[in-house]
């Protein structure tokens, strides 16, 4: 109305103007009134059109038990408790659980809220503190933040592309050691139990080095890694000075890992000193033998040893997580299937040309970088669709430093802007999955699994797919794991006939919250396998 307003008296003040006044003044006056106008539309009516809050509306349904919070839904499907406050709330509300004020952030702007603040006012070392008994002092989350970024720059050369060469033939040769040895020509298994194994063997190799490989199970270290892989805990997330059952045992594990870490880089270096035809392997432990921080010193044993069990933990507990849930969709749905197989027909007929062409011989049985990197859109198209609906990490936390103003607009008043505090003491959130499959981000049928949705990737908005995260802290080895599941599944596609059996057999598993990374339920992942003549 106050806009309205102004208009009309620009309009009589333009009609006297024409009749007494020279061009000079027409055009003066014409310059005063817009500014006038900007100015007022400036200060006073957007200010009146930004509704302030001082913090997030806070969510709760019954019951809601003092002390806890909202511990019975979020325990239970926190991905549809959280879509519920966001249908409600908008893109930013505060949910309570054991004491903790517990702030999310949905949608576009508050994506891109969350991954771009930066370290000083979203920390997200002390959110997660409790790593330190899986990993160890010094090392990711135990060390102040400039130091940590010295540490996840080390993957740049241990997971780039000119890595990934040698790797994926690795990947293969793995997958193909596994299966024919563990599986054989046909019987029955737990898909998700078999991936797990499959990609411990596959990361232990391409990133701890062939001689871990060699010792991983005569040496105790695979026994042993069971331990730091179940001492992620769901409630250390909240309480990270509880008691850790597995504390004592990662203690060893990490001694033992530690200790055989040592043998190998004295042996390269002794082969070195010793053996002038000597070239050391390529792998992430080579390179983190190499490294240097910036203040001139190198990662000492024990910071080498904390940041490979990192790596080897979230390469294969993400992977065999996703991969799991790949076939499984697969499995359920014969169209992209049919469409994945077809691609890979075409991918080793082209070979088969290439080498008819050039005289050269042709592997039929192994995809080489190009062919992974390049050449496999379909199933790329399906790995984005299934870390839409089924992100391995529930969700993604921040400790807030201090007060955070985020601003952005409600559902019902586009073009009113809203801004709230997200005060200093919150831990601030995303949640994958159940962000993106509100119809926000992806209006058209955000629960259904579509990977065609993602054919056109170059149209996807920033901070819409949140696959693997954003900003400083994105998935360090999402290549990595990337093209690993497209090697390792696409071996097993290749190579034998699957079928869902018992509870998968009629219904999609549902999403296991026990523990920190969501798994599928056992129940439904078990199959009957053949292997293909």
């Amino acid at each position: 109305e106050t806009a309205f307003n102004t208009t009309t008296i620009a309009i009589a003040t333009m009609d006297q103007l024409w009749e007494k006044a020279t061009w000079t003044n027409v055009l003066s006056t014409w310059a005063a009134l817009v500014i006038a106008n900007a100015l007022l539309q400036h200060w006073i009516i957007r200010p009146l059109q930004t509704r302030v809050y001082k913090y997030p509306p806070f969510y709760a349904e019954f019951p809601y038990i003092p002390g806890l919070g909202s511990l019975v839904q979020f325990a239970t499907n926190p991905r549809e408790f959280l879509q519920r406050a966001r249908k409600l709330c908008g893109p930013v509300f505060t949910i309570q659980l054991f004491g903790r004020q517990m702030t999310f952030l949905f949608d576009q702007p508050g994506h891109a809220h969350f991954f771009r603040a930066p370290e000083g006012v979203f920390d997200i070392r002390k959110a997660y503190a409790m790593t330190v008994t899986t990993f160890g002092p010094g090392v990711c989350y135990d060390v102040p933040q400039s130091r940590m970024a010295e540490q996840f720059a080390f993957f740049k050369n241990g997971l780039s592309d000119a890595a990934f060469g040698s790797y994926m033939e690795k990947v293969q040769d793995e997958v193909d050691n596994y299966f024919s040895t563990e599986w054989g020509t046909k019987g029955t298994a737990d898909l998700l139990d078999a991936l797990s194994n499959v990609f411990t063997l596959t990361s232990s190799r391409c990133l701890l080095g062939q001689e871990i490989r060699a010792r991983w199970k005569d040496s105790g270290m695979a026994k042993h890694y069971f331990a730091l892989d179940h001492s992620f805990v769901p409630i250390l997330f909240f309480f990270p000075g509880l008691p850790n059952p597995n504390k004592t045992k990662c203690v060893v594990a990490r001694q033992l890992f530690e200790k055989i870490f040592t043998e190998v880089m004295d042996e390269r270096r002794q082969k070195a000193k010793t053996d002038p035809t000597y070239t050391p392997p390529r792998d992430f432990l080579q390179d983190l033998m190499e490294a240097t921080y910036k203040d001139g010193t190198q990662p000492t044993p024990t910071e080498i040893t904390g940041i490979l069990i990192g790596v080897l933990l979230g390469g294969q507990h993400t992977s065999n997580v996703t991969g799991t849930w790949i076939l499984v969709h697969l499995l359920k749905n014969k169209e992209w299937m049919d469409k994945v197989m077809a691609e890979q027909k075409a991918i080793f007929a082209k070979k088969k040309n290439k080498a008819a062409q050039t005289g050269l011989a042709s592997d039929n049985a192994t995809l080489d970088f190009d062919d992974i990197n390049q050449h496999m859109p379909v199933f790329e198209q399906v790995f984005m669709e299934v870390l839409r609906l089924h992100h391995p990490f529930f969700q993604l936390s921040r400790f807030v430093q201090e007060d955070s103003v985020f601003e952005y607009e409600s559902d019902n008043q586009q073009g009113i802007k809203t801004k709230t505090v997200i005060p200093t003491g919150h831990y601030v959130n995303v949640a994958p999955s159940a962000a993106m499959r509100t119809p926000q981000l992806f209006p058209d049928g955000p629960e259904e699994f579509n990977p065609a949705r993602f054919e056109n990737k170059k149209d996807l908005k920033p901070y819409t797919f949140i696959g693997f995260g954003g900003g400083l802290h994105q998935c360090g080895g999402r290549k990595f794991a990337w093209n690993s599941l497209k090697a390792s599944l696409t071996w097993i596609l290749r190579n034998y006939d699957l079928e869902l059996i018992g509870a998968g057999a009629s219904s999609l598993p549902n999403e296991d919250y026990t523990t920190m990374v969501v798994a599928p339920t056992t129940a439904h992942v078990q199959v009957k396998y053949t292997r293909k003549t």
